[in-house]
C-alpha cells in the first residue's frame, strides 16, 4: 500500500494516474538522490500493477499472493536486477547468479532478504561495482516469455547508472520493441551516467528529497532504537536520504566525526602517526562504505566552515558542536575551502579504484595541509 512509503506524493499521484487510465508506459526512469524511495516506490508499483483485491482503485492491498510475492522478491512477475561481483567461468548467456562465489551468493541472498524487509534497503555487495551483461540478457529472455492476460511482468533494475555500455545496448533493443504488459524500471540517483538513449525512452520521474522530519520521524517509528540526539544529527545530515541516514546511524555517527576532526586536528600538527592510524582504521579493504562516510563527515564540516566564513549560520549540518566550527574558522580563517572540498570529492572517486584505500587519505591529508595553511 503506499502508506509503506515516506513523502513522494507528486509520484504516487502521478502513478495512481497512469494507473486508472490504463495506460502504463514500457518503461519508467525514476531518477533523484540515493534513498529516498525510488526503489521502494517502484516495488510498490509493480505490486499495484499485480494486485487481485486493489483497494481504494489505485492502492496495492499488500495481502493477495501476487503482493505477499512480489514484496518478498518471490514472484515471477518481478525481477529485482543489481550490480553483481564477477562471477567464477562466466559465460556468454549463463545466468550471473549461478557463477557466483558460494560466499557472494549467500551474501546476494542476504541482502535481497533485507530489502524485502525494508525497500529502502540499499544493496550492498563486496566488488559488485557493475551490472553484469548477462543480467540484462537474462532481463531480455525473461521479457518475451507470455505471461497470463491480466498480469504484468515489471523489471527494476536498481542503480542503473552501473550498467557498462554493452549492458546498456543490450537493454536498448528492449526498450524499441517492447512487448506488451511489461514494464522496466530504472532506478538512478546519477542519470547523467546513463546514455541519452536510454534516457529518452523512458518516462523519466523526478523524486525529491525527504525532509528532516519525514527522515527522522521515519527512523523512529522503525524503532531503531539510536538516541534521539543521534537521530536529529543523522536527519541534518542525511540532506534528505532515510538511506543515508539511517547508514550514518549504524555506523557510530558520534565516533566517525570524531574521527574526522581527530584526523583534522593530527594534520594540522604535523602528527604523521596518528593520521596513519586512523588512515588504517577508516581504510580497511572491506569496509569502503566507512571510508566514504568518511568523507562524506569531512566534506559537511568544511561546507559548514563556508557558511561561518560568511556569516551564515544557517541549517548548519554540525550545528550541536558549532562553537568548535567557529574555533576552527577563526585559527584557521584563510583556508581554501573551494580546492578542499574539490580534494574531498575526488578522494570520494578514488574509492572504487583499484587504490589502497589508507593510501587515500594519507594522500589527502598532504593535500589538506596546503589549502588549510
Amino acid at each position: 500500500m503506499w502508506k509503506n512509503i515516506t513523502g513522494q506524493e507528486k509520484v504516487i499521484t502521478k502513478l495512481k494516474s497512469v494507473y486508472k487510465n490504463g495506460r502504463v508506459p514500457h518503461a519508467y526512469l525514476f531518477k533523484g538522490l540515493d534513498g529516498i524511495g525510488k526503489d521502494a516506490v517502484a516495488i510498490e508499483f509493480a505490486k499495484l500493477l499485480n494486485c487481485t483485491n486493489v483497494q481504494n482503485g489505485d492502492e496495492a492491498c499488500d495481502v493477495c499472493d501476487n503482493c505477499k510475492k512480489i514484496a518478498s522478491f518471490k514472484s515471477d512477475l518481478f525481477r529485482f536486477i543489481c550490480a553483481l561481483p564477477s562471477g567464477r567461468s562466466e559465460q556468454t548467456g549463463s545466468d550471473p547468479l549461478e557463477s557466483l562465489s558460494g560466499a557472494d551468493f549467500d551474501l546476494y541472498l542476504e541482502q535481497l532478504n533485507q530489502k524485502a524487509a525494508d525497500p529502502y534497503h540499499r544493496v550492498s555487495l563486496p566488488n559488485a561495482n557493475n551490472i553484469r551483461i548477462n543480467s540484462i540478457r537474462e532481463l531480455v529472455s525473461k521479457i518475451y516469455l507470455a505471461s497470463s492476460s491480466n498480469s504484468t511482468k515489471v523489471f527494476l533494475i536498481s542503480e542503473a547508472e552501473k550498467m557498462r555500455q554493452e549492458a546498456a545496448n543490450s537493454l536498448l533493443k528492449v526498450l524499441e520493441e517492447p512487448p506488451r504488459r511489461s514494464v522496466i524500471i530504472l532506478t538512478t540517483s546519477k542519470v547523467s551516467s546513463l546514455p541519452a538513449t536510454i534516457i529518452g525512452r523512458c518516462q523519466n520521474i523526478s523524486f525529491e528529497p525527504l525532509t528532516e522530519e519525514q527522515v527522522k520521524n521515519k527512523i523512529i517509528s522503525n524503532g531503531a532504537g539510536f538516541a534521539v540526539s543521534e537521530i536529529e544529527l543523522a536527519s541534518k545530515l542525511s540532506f534528505g536520504s532515510y538511506t543515508r541516514a539511517l547508514e550514518l546511524l549504524e555506523i557510530g555517527i558520534t565516533q566517525i566525526r570524531e574521527s574526522v576532526l581527530d584526523y583534522l586536528v593530527a594534520t594540522l600538527k604535523d602528527d604523521y602517526a596518528g593520521m596513519v592510524l586512523i588512515s588504517r582504521n577508516m581504510g580497511t579493504k572491506s569496509e569502503k562504505d566507512k571510508l566514504r562516510h568518511f568523507l562524506f563527515f569531512m566534506n559537511a564540516w568544511f561546507r559548514d566552515i563556508m557558511k561561518i566564513k560568511y556569516s551564515n549560520e544557517t541549517n548548519l549540518s554540525n550545528f550541536d558542536i558549532v562553537d568548535r566550527l567557529r574555533k576552527f574558522n577563526k585559527n584557521y580563517p584563510n583556508s581554501d575551502i573551494y580546492n578542499i572540498i574539490t580534494e574531498l570529492e575526488e578522494a570520494d572517486k578514488l574509492i572504487t579504484q583499484n587504490v589502497q584505500l589508507p593510501l587515500i587519505l594519507v594522500n589527502l591529508s598532504f593535500k589538506l595541509k596546503k589549502y588549510l595553511a
